[in-house]
């Protein structure tokens, strides 16, 4: 999944340069699937929890796995990307001057979630990190919801409605079907259902992916735009084959292991490239190419992967878990 997986960062980059195909945000669709393989990935970690430890080691061990994946690079990204502000880094997620509560915000990844309420993007070191926030929010409630099915089901139902809800406009559809965590969960648990060599998850698999496929058409075919909805189905339209293909198909030989690397840069190029453009605008006093931004984010993510990122997870991450 390396390259699929860095193929996703860069489009989530280049959306961020205001880079648009027919009209529709690729960055969105990116995301889609990266909850798709965000939910495969914890499921698959879930499963090899240590059973002698019982359900609160269990959670201890699934926890300072996540913790030590997402925090080391997103606390190095986060200092840097301050650096850049009080270099005199301008953009509209950095345009009110800072209090307490921006700070311990930022630092604690999960209010950026919330920004349309509380305005936090106003100063948001990090913009892509609202769709982190909600990835921890999953991997916190990912042991309840995969411990006990009854839960899932129940969570995956809500989740669904919120989201049909958002579709017909009942709610904001930005916000509650694709922003919002009640809107986007089943979307992860779907994730998990690749995990899944059983017939009602393939089943599930295939109805998710023809419902999605026909709301897509249904949308293109009659020019309903809404933010995002399009795009949230082409995600979901795309992603769910795409996905399935590689996991029966999976690279081998150098290829497997060019993949890895490639995949290795993926997180860094997520965080990175917003500090990237700020930087290379500071530097050349104009708007830099999207070629420039993505060589500079690209370069950072593999010093930061090479020399902070690995030395760490070699002391405090197991090795059966890197996912």
């Amino acid at each position: 999944m390396g390259f699929l997986r860095l193929v996703l960062a860069c489009l989530v980059l280049v959306s961020h340069l205001g880079i648009s195909i027919a009209g529709y945000n690729p960055g969105v669709v990116a995301v889609i699937v990266f909850y798709l393989l965000a939910g495969q990935v914890v499921g698959k970690l879930w499963s090899r929890r240590p059973q002698h430890e019982g359900a609160w080691g269990a959670c201890c061990w699934f926890y300072q796995d996540r913790l030590w994946r997402i925090l080391p690079l997103y606390l190095l990204t986060l200092a840097l990307a301050a650096l850049l502000w009080w270099s005199g880094a301008a953009s509209p997620f950095l345009r009110k001057a800072p209090v307490l509560g921006d700070w311990l915000a930022n630092l604690s990844i999960l209010p950026l979630n919330y920004y349309m309420y509380s305005g936090q993007d106003a100063f948001t070191l990090i913009p892509p990190a609202w769709s982190l926030a909600v990835e921890l929010q999953v991997y916190l409630l990912m042991p309840l919801l995969l411990g006990w099915r009854w839960l899932g089901i129940a969570a995956s139902v809500i989740s669904v409605l919120v989201f049909i809800a958002a579709q017909w406009g009942w709610l904001n559809t930005d916000i509650f079907g694709y922003r919002l965590l009640l809107g986007v969960l089943f979307v992860f648990l779907a994730g998990d259902l690749f995990n899944r060599n059983v017939a009602w998850a393939k089943g599930l698999l295939a109805l998710l992916w023809t419902l999605a496929l026909a709301y897509a058409l249904f949308l293109l075919s009659s020019g309903i735009h809404r933010p995002y909805d399009v795009e949230v189905a082409l995600g979901l339209t795309l992603g769910i084959p795409l996905i399935a293909w590689l996991l029966a198909y999976p690279p081998r030989g150098i290829w497997h292991l060019w993949q890895q690397r490639l995949g290795s840069l993926t997180y860094g190029v997520f965080l990175l490239h917003f500090p990237a453009l700020w930087f290379l605008q500071l530097l050349l006093h104009d708007h830099p190419s999207a070629w420039m931004v993505m060589g500079i984010s690209l370069l950072w993510a593999a010093l930061a992967h090479r020399f902070f990122e690995q030395p760490l997870w070699q002391r405090f991450r197991p090795i059966a878990t890197r996912l």
